[in-house]
């Protein structure tokens, strides 16, 4: 009576029947969605009775009623939550669903990868990353017009692992200042030199 239940209850059938007893608790007790799961693997004191799979019990005017998907986690079906469940990796089919799912969850809540502050700055670092990677390339465009394709290819090795702006932004400065490729090779190879 202090907290709010869970959205989901997970319950993992290996060698009991929760429906005999531990499901009519959930439901008395008002827990909005449990799942029921009979894993792949068999345990040798498994009921017989007792298949694989997921099963979704939804709490609906005092009762639980099965579903096909869940409510919580809208669009996620019981056959792909149980495949999900049973997997010993992570597949891509689960991945899809998985942002499939997200996706949905997201338009429900009005929020998006970006309210995560660990996606948030995995996304950020994935940009800067992108984004430096975008601005070589330009420095080395500018070099083969100023110079040559030699020049060029030479200078893209030397800034290869460059991340730091203030290099970058210093390598265009001497593309415009050098007066032969050789020269901004040299700076920037010894700028390279003088950081390790």
């Amino acid at each position: 009576g202090v907290d709010d239940y869970p959205d989901v209850v997970l319950e993992v059938d290996h060698t009991t029947d929760v429906r005999r007893g531990k499901l009519a608790l959930y439901e008395s007790w008002g827990f909005p969605e449990v799942w029921v799961e009979v894993p792949d693997e068999s345990a040798p004191s498994r009921p017989r009775s007792r298949r694989p799979g997921l099963t979704i019990h939804l709490l609906e005017d005092g009762a639980y009623r099965t579903a096909a998907e869940s409510r919580a986690f809208p669009g996620w079906k019981a056959e792909e939550i149980h495949a999900a469940l049973n997997e010993p990796m992570l597949s891509e089919q689960t991945s899809a669903v998985l942002e499939r799912v997200g996706t949905a969850l997201g338009k429900r809540e009005g929020t998006g990868p970006d309210h995560d502050p660990l996606l948030r700055s995995q996304r950020r670092r994935e940009f800067e990353r992108g984004g430096r990677a975008a601005e070589r390339a330009l420095l080395c465009r500018q070099a083969a017009r100023k110079f040559d394709g030699d020049t060029a290819q030479r200078l893209a090795v030397l800034l290869e692992q460059t991340a730091d702006p203030d290099r970058l932004a210093q390598a265009g400065i001497w593309i415009i200042e050098s007066a032969t490729g050789a020269e901004l090779l040299d700076r920037v190879a010894g700028n390279a030199a003088r950081r390790t």
